[in-house]
């Protein structure tokens, strides 16, 4: 999940290489208290489940990288670089470091596809099949028959991938759908 802190500002106190994945980000103790905050601690580095996606810019603004952090324990580790199709590139201590909106965080690809129930019933799986290449925003439409209990497949989604899927005809949360695991399923079929 990405986590993200309004108006977030700081400097690098120690250089960055340009091959900086699984290094340390280091800011002023202040900055990584208001991120550690925030982002949960991550067990599994080279896959965390909780993330912040900041952007390394030059003082000048002209140039920039996005890179994923995650929290290892209070300390602030670089889990991805060049995010975005941003080139990696070294840094030197001063560096800004912000959290801020990026095209693909909040970008729209299109408009919001909406799907009819029964079209995403996936007989072999016995699940509602949603497609993530249609699109970030789509809405589910409420069914009116037993395909209301099938639990939901997200495929084509990759690691750092967001869609916003709106269920139409669910009040409460208890009536919300089971979300499988994919690319367990892909194995087991």
């Amino acid at each position: 999940m990405k986590h993200y802190i309004n108006n977030f500002n700081a400097s690098l106190l120690e250089a960055l290489a340009e091959d900086k994945q699984l290094t340390r980000l280091v800011l002023d103790e202040s900055a990584t208290k208001k991120i550690t905050a925030v982002l949960p601690r991550c067990y599994n580095q080279s896959s965390p489940e909780h993330y912040m996606r900041l952007t390394l810019q030059s003082m000048d603004g002209a140039s920039y990288e996005l890179i994923d952090i995650c929290n290892s324990g209070g300390k602030l580790s670089i889990w991805r670089a060049g995010m975005e199709g941003t080139a990696c590139s070294a840094w030197p201590a001063g560096t800004q470091v912000l959290c801020a909106a990026t095209a693909a965080s909040f970008g729209n690809d299109g408009g919001t596809i909406v799907i009819e129930r029964e079209a995403a019933i996936n007989d072999q799986l016995n699940a509602l099949e949603i497609d993530a290449s249609n699109g970030r925003n789509q809405v589910l439409l409420a069914g009116k028959d037993e395909s209301e209990d099938l639990p939901i497949v997200i495929i084509n989604m990759k690691d750092g991938d967001e869609m916003l899927l709106e269920f139409k005809g669910i009040n409460t949360i208890d009536e919300l759908p089971a979300v499988l695991n994919a690319s367990r399923l892909a194995r087991e079929i």
